[in-house]
């Protein structure tokens, strides 16, 4: 089971001065993140304090950068590859790379301009001199906010179904094999709405809005929409004083990398009869659209502390919902496979397509159609 984290946020009002404060909570232990802290005026927005520091949550892509999507989206390019180019062994420190840092970095740029991703995740092994590769079932990821978490959550399964499977037929612990090639498989889908992540999927009812649809409540949405747009280009100034409404944005702790949600414009002290709602934004951080909050107190609430999640089908144990929905979402890993690889085969590709290190960092090669 994985260690508990939750988030609270602190809003301190001293003389001219208004201090957020970002408390985690790791296994019951309250940490100030230094990272999150942020100081503007006391009658600034609360958007200000969102315009600096560092942001993890969405990525930058230059135009060298969009070319390069705009070419994988003509070649039709959806298989990736990982390699490790080290001369020597390094198989716990590069599946820590992997999981941590190049395949959520790869998928954030694949996001871009998608919708949605169904992603399947493979291992090239080498063990007791036999080569075999094992690859997870497709995992759809609706949110740019969901890459990380599913991504720990498809390797950790692929590493217990190999330890299992070595220990079993080779008689080795998982530290006897070698990996040394990843290989990511991403299909983009263009079309859908726009989806929380999935911490709060999970305990909230769907209403979106975009553009042209309207609510219940007595606010203008098309209006609304433009004036966060404008807003949000502009990056200064305040927001317009006729939108009596109360809006929210999520962020991403540097640190923790966890995500949650927090004030960008408060019109109304009064949570239950103020139109309220979450700003929801591309992986480049551009609006996508909004959704609406009917309690904003159950939305903003974390889990219980104290509540465990059991899978009925593999008794595992998980620390909060959204953990057990994803693994549920997966089946336990029910459906992941394993192949047997001929120790003198030969892997042959055509149409490769090496990507920059300069923006992936890694040994990153695309297989086209």
């Amino acid at each position: 089971m994985s260690r508990r984290i939750s988030s609270r946020y602190v809003f301190e009002t001293v003389e001219n001065t208004r201090t957020f404060r970002h408390h985690c909570c790791i296994n019951n232990q309250i940490v100030e993140c230094q990272t999150c802290l942020s100081v503007v005026g006391r009658n600034e927005p609360y958007s200000h304090h969102w315009l600096g520091g560092p942001d993890d949550q969405h990525i930058k892509l230059g135009l060298e950068e969009m070319k390069l999507l705009k070419h994988i989206e003509l070649e039709r390019i959806q298989t990736f590859f990982l390699c490790d180019g080290s001369a020597r062994s390094r198989t716990n420190a590069f599946i820590l790379e992997a999981g941590t840092e190049a395949v959520p970095q790869l998928l954030r740029f694949l996001n871009f301009g998608a919708k949605q991703l169904e992603v399947t995740i493979g291992f090239y092994v080498s063990v007791a001199r036999k080569r075999m590769y094992y690859e997870s079932t497709p995992v759809r990821i609706v949110n740019h906010f969901d890459i990380k978490e599913t991504v720990d959550m498809v390797f950790s399964i692929l590493l217990e179904k190999i330890t299992s499977f070595v220990m079993l037929h080779h008689c080795v612990p998982l530290e006897a094999c070698i990996i040394k090639r990843i290989k990511v498989i991403v299909m983009r889908q263009m079309i859908g709405k726009p989806q929380l992540p999935l911490q709060y999927r999970v305990k909230t009812n769907m209403n979106y809005f975009h553009n042209k649809q309207s609510t219940g409540v007595n606010v203008n949405i098309t209006l609304l929409s433009k004036s966060i747009v404008s807003y949000h280009e502009q990056r200064l100034g305040n927001f317009p004083t006729s939108q009596k409404v109360n809006l929210y944005c999520m962020r991403m702790c540097s640190s923790t990398k966890e995500a949650f949600v927090v004030p960008y414009f408060l019109s109304d002290e009064d949570v239950n009869n103020t139109p309220t709602f979450l700003i929801l934004t591309n992986v480049a951080g551009e609006f996508e659209g909004l959704h609406e909050i009917r309690n904003l107190r159950r939305f903003l609430k974390a889990d219980s502390q104290d509540h465990i999640f059991e899978c009925r089908q593999c008794k595992s144990h998980f620390a909060d919902r959204s953990q057990y929905a994803l693994h549920k979402q997966i089946a336990c890993g029910a459906g992941f496979m394993v192949w047997q690889i001929e120790q003198d085969s030969t892997e042959l590709y055509e149409n490769c397509l090496l990507l920059p290190k300069q923006f992936f960092k890694f040994d990153w090669f695309g297989i086209g159609h």
